[in-house]
């Protein structure tokens, strides 16, 4: 439990499954976009993600277990959000 809280706070959790790709990328789309735009996104990108690595069977057509990542999806939410508040500062 105590390696858990460690590697959590050293953000090992962040640098797996391409998650920086996922907040740099909504966080211009956060720039430029509402809100609405950036959960849309996330929730196709996310869905791209689960397709494209998902395995067949189970189901819907993929296996328990390997379904639409959470941490993805908040990570590129956030991303979104991060973007949005540098927006209204700007403006």
């Amino acid at each position: 439990m105590k390696q858990k809280i460690i590697d959590f706070f050293k953000f090992k959790w962040f640098v797996e499954s391409n998650r920086p790709y996922h907040f740099a990328v909504l966080f211009v789309v956060g720039l430029v976009a509402s809100f609405d735009a950036v959960v849309g996104i996330s929730g196709a990108i996310e869905m791209k993600d689960w397709m494209w690595n998902g395995k067949k069977g189970g189901i819907f057509g993929w296996v328990k277990g390997n379904g639409f990542d959470w941490i993805d999806f908040a990570v590129s939410v956030l991303g979104g959000i991060a973007g949005r508040l540098v927006r209204m500062a700007i403006l």
